[in-house]
């Protein structure tokens, strides 16, 4: 069975095309990370859930950060954070968090967790069983790191807006996971038709979409 292939009878084809190209992607090596910890960053998402109160990481400095043949503690300790604690991540501890990883580590693993965390609540609230991972593919991160950044959108340094709304940039320092990324956001959100006023391509109404992203982004005290 190929990827998604138990979604596609109740999901939208555009937003299945756009998980697809994660996928394809996902166990590629990165800018700064291999393709196996690449996949291994997206199944400690997959594999984990969200804590309680006691379970919470409050203290990042209680992780190791040696790495062996897989990620480290520290960098599984910082994938749950952001992918269930995200609020939390204030300027110190983002300090943290780039002290031991670097700035460029550091997006391109929030990207990743970006990526996989909506197609695995959809299928969370579907009942669909999480889509397996692919496989991770052999070769060296590029570590190439992108031209004419600014320092003035959020903690790390981005692209500048032109325009577009500051989350839309906030990750590219990562390019290329980043516009995966937005390409999930344009697919489950409002595909092709963002600049009109009136949305008549979805289920829900434009307002009553509108409502429930606002809802959501103040639940999860969204940084923008």
């Amino acid at each position: 069975m190929a990827p998604f292939d138990s979604l596609k009878t109740i999901v939208a084809d555009e937003v299945i095309q756009s998980f697809e190209i994660v996928w394809q992607n996902l166990g590629k090596p990165g800018g700064w990370w291999t393709g196996q910890q690449r996949i291994e960053i997206a199944e400690e998402v997959r594999t984990s859930n969200q804590p309680s109160l006691v379970e919470r990481v409050s203290d990042l400095s209680q992780y190791s950060h040696g790495e062996g043949e897989g990620i480290s503690t520290y960098v599984r300790a910082v994938v749950r954070k952001i992918a269930y604690e995200s609020s939390s991540i204030d300027k110190g501890t983002y300090e943290e968090i780039v002290k031991v990883l670097g700035e460029d580590r550091y997006a391109e693993l929030a990207a990743i967790v970006t990526q996989v965390v909506p197609i695995f609540v959809l299928s969370d609230l579907l009942d669909f069983p999480k889509e397996e991972l692919p496989i991770a593919e052999d070769g060296d991160p590029t570590k190439e790191r992108p031209d004419d950044l600014v320092n003035t959108v959020g903690f790390l340094p981005t692209f500048s807006p032109k325009g577009l709304p500051h989350v839309a940039v906030s990750l590219s320092l990562a390019q290329a996971d980043n516009a995966r990324r937005m390409l999930l956001v344009r697919s489950m959100y409002s595909g092709t038709n963002f600049d009109e006023m009136i949305w008549e391509h979805r289920c829900l109404s434009r307002q009553q979409i509108e409502l429930v992203a606002a809802r959501t982004s103040a639940i999860n005290e969204c940084f923008y």
